[in-house]
């Protein structure tokens, strides 16, 4: 079971500083990349007074429909040429850098993604791109039709500061792939990402309602609304547990009180939308 504790500084920075990396490195294709995963509250939503604990891993879905020619050079080339490497024994949409740290070394994973749908047939779990392949993800599609831009500083993979501008999947899009997450596997901070969301974003529910309101015909939106509406359904769903789970809350009554506040924000949402 992976926890917030899991989710140390060390191994955050190290992602971090893989994230303004890739987005330097494949400026060339920035308009048909978004980031998606983990990393999208702590960017698109303002971090204090609570926080965000980030993420240890990078997702990236590229735009099968747009990524088509070879551009000055080819995705894959440019990921080799900065010390992105591929596991023969691991999936092939999945990279990995080497971060400096200290004497030795933090180990980011990148999942490249993509949508679903035209490309590759059903049968196929990736599409392909420029050669590689991206893996499929529920909802993804709705990334590249839900983007802002985001301004991110840190430093590098070996040192350097810098800024880059990160285009990341909107509110709407987010939530509805950790819906579709939490329906395929079983991941703590897929609930607790959900939970921190409607804590943390900026106006709360109602304005996350709002949010949602134009989207609510979207067959993609209405299908991963209703998982997270599946898995939040009681105090004794699965994702009130997992919320709690992700904190740590080894006092019964903490517990007892962040799945109780998990599953009422939740139902009062989905509520508001016709989904509880």
């Amino acid at each position: 079971m992976v926890t917030r504790r899991d989710y140390t500084a060390e191994a955050v920075e190290a992602a971090k500083s893989v994230l303004i990396e890739l987005t330097h490195l494949l400026g060339e294709y920035r308009d048909n990349i978004v980031l998606i995963g983990g990393w999208v509250p702590e960017l698109l939503i303002p971090q204090k007074p609570r926080p965000h604990v980030g993420s240890i891993d990078i997702d990236l879905a590229l735009n099968h429909l747009k990524i088509r020619e070879e551009g000055y050079k080819l995705i894959e080339d440019l990921l080799t040429s900065r010390g992105y490497y591929q596991e023969p024994d691991k999936q092939p949409f999945i990279f990995f850098r080497n971060v400096p740290f200290g004497d030795s070394f933090i180990k980011v994973q990148v999942d490249l993604l993509s949508g679903e749908y035209e490309g590759t047939g059903k049968a196929h779990r990736t599409q392909a791109v420029q050669g590689m392949k991206a893996r499929k993800a529920r909802g993804c599609d709705l990334a590249f039709e839900m983007v802002r831009e985001v301004s991110v500083e840190g430093e590098i993979p070996g040192g350097g500061l810098d800024r880059v501008t990160v285009r990341i999947a909107s509110i709407v899009p987010f939530l509805v792939m950790k819906g579709m997450a939490l329906d395929d596997r079983l991941k703590e901070k897929d609930a607790w990402d959900i939970y921190y969301c409607l804590l943390a974003y900026p106006g709360g529910i109602d304005a996350l309602v709002e949010e949602f309101r134009p989207h609510l015909s979207h067959g993609l939106v209405r299908e991963g609304l209703g998982k997270i509406a599946a898995h939040f359904s009681s105090v004794k769903s699965l994702g009130p547990k997992f919320v709690a789970d992700f904190e740590e809350a080894v006092d019964p009554e903490e517990a007892e009180r962040i799945v109780r506040d998990a599953y009422e924000r939740i139902h009062s949402f989905l509520n508001r939308l016709g989904f509880a």
